[in-house]
């Protein structure tokens, strides 16, 4: 007559049905091998071939000969890529329309089926990879149903719906310490100041937290949003306070300021912004900038991925920015990039 199974046996199968009841771990997944099920758990060898053979018999799992043990069900392949974007990426020359024709151009060079939804205006598919920019309830509701998606120049919230969304970002507090070193090697730390964008975007407060660990006593001034017009309002404030270097959290905040100073015929302080977007080089601002390309091809990397039917935990990658030296910070024997460099 068999031994009675003990009651840490019994909970531990407990915990491995209620993973794959709550998705844990879908369909098609490869499961615990018997050694991995014994390492994780602390049982013996015997056991967790018994566990996995019961999961087997009750429908939960299946085996796959010379390949191992795998979650039953079917895996259904996705037919592409749903780029979903905010509406803001129809704003030409604008991040987003940036990000959205980078994204687009190489998972159509890869032969990747694409296409564009306006995030709020047309309905997801299920059966579509979302990559989402600026929408995170389109990535929390494929989390919801247990579906994988991708976060561009974002990170999700932690959480179980976190293990779902694989998401590519860059750093933004290292590039507001960046942008910090940049002006206290031109100017002295009392008389720097930064051009905030909006309050509640948490990309911006991490720009200004990482320029602050630099330069404590900062002042800030939020201009509300990210574009030309929004910092034309609070611009001409700058102007009159009369700093030696100023960080703008975005390329086009720095725009309007430098028109402010033209405009107002005073002379322009050192001015460093931030994305390396095309007006910055028109603009021959110094900036911190955003590794576009590594952004984008990490992105394709991770959709290559998740369509071959990968199913392992949720990737975050976050590259680093790095300076460009222009004309707006005359750093003392520093390589300069002028137009088209």
């Amino acid at each position: 007559m068999p031994r009675p199974r003990s009651a840490a046996v019994a909970l531990v199968k407990e915990k491995l049905i209620a993973r794959l009841k709550q998705g844990g771990h879908p369909p098609g997944q490869r499961f615990f091998s018997n050694r991995a099920l014994a390492e994780h758990f602390g049982l013996s060898y015997q056991t967790a071939h018994r566990l996995n053979a019961e999961l087997e018999r009750e429908g939960w799992l299946e085996r796959r000969q010379a390949s191992g043990t795998y979650v039953a069900g079917t895996w259904r392949p996705l037919q592409g890529v749903e780029l979903v974007f905010h509406a803001r990426a129809r704003r030409e020359g604008s991040f987003g329309a940036r990000l959205l024709e980078g994204v687009r151009a190489e998972l159509e060079a890869a032969s990747v089926p694409v296409r564009v939804v306006w995030a709020g205006e047309t309905a997801s598919q299920p059966d579509w990879l979302p990559v989402v920019w600026e929408a995170p309830e389109q990535a929390a509701e494929a989390a919801r149903e247990r579906r994988f998606s991708i976060m561009l120049n974002d990170q999700p919230s932690p959480g179980i719906a976190a293990s779902y969304i694989d998401s590519v970002s860059t750093d933004d507090f290292s590039g507001g310490v960046v942008a910090g070193e940049l002006l206290r090697s031109v100017a002295p730390a009392r008389s720097l100041a930064i051009l905030a964008g909006p309050r509640d975007d948490p990309r911006c407060r991490r720009r200004v937290e990482g320029f602050q660990s630099q330069v404590r006593k900062a002042e800030v001034v939020w201009a509300g949003g990210w574009f030309t017009e929004d910092a034309r309002r609070v611009a001409p404030r700058l102007v009159r306070r009369g700093y030696a270097g100023l960080f703008c959290c975005n390329d086009r905040l720095a725009e309007a300021l430098l028109a402010a100073y033209d405009g107002a015929g005073v002379a322009r302080p050192a001015v460093v912004g931030f994305d390396d977007a095309p007006v910055a080089e028109d603009l021959h601002l110094t900036t911190v900038a955003i590794p576009w390309k590594e952004l984008i091809l990490g992105a394709v990397d991770i959709v290559r991925q998740r369509l071959r039917g990968a199913t392992g935990p949720a990737a975050n990658r976050v590259y680093s920015p790095r300076p460009v030296i222009r004309t707006t910070l005359p750093l003392p024997g520093a390589r300069r990039v002028g137009r088209g460099g």
